[in-house]
């Protein structure tokens, strides 16, 4: 999958449950886990430490808390 195509700005934009006409889902709690690993990967990199503290905001759509615990979770691992 190219994540490139979810990138919205400075945000993350996808269709996250079935339902959308025409639209396949792109936006699965895996591909959330994948994208908040690489963000704990760039951090760490660019601020050159292991411990870091992030903050996750999210929408009140019906996918926002399982969405917000995939990035949570995989960020935590």
């Amino acid at each position: 999958m190219d994540y490139s195509k979810l990138q919205n700005g400075s945000d993350v934009r996808g269709v996250a449950m079935e339902g959308v006409t025409g639209q396949a889902v792109n936006l699965s709690e895996a591909v959330m886990a994948d994208i908040a690993n690489a963000f704990i990967l760039y951090l760490r990199k660019r601020l050159g430490r292991e411990a870091l503290r992030v903050s996750i905001g999210r929408d009140s759509r019906l996918t926002g808390k399982a969405l917000e615990s995939a990035a949570a979770n995989a960020m935590l691992a």
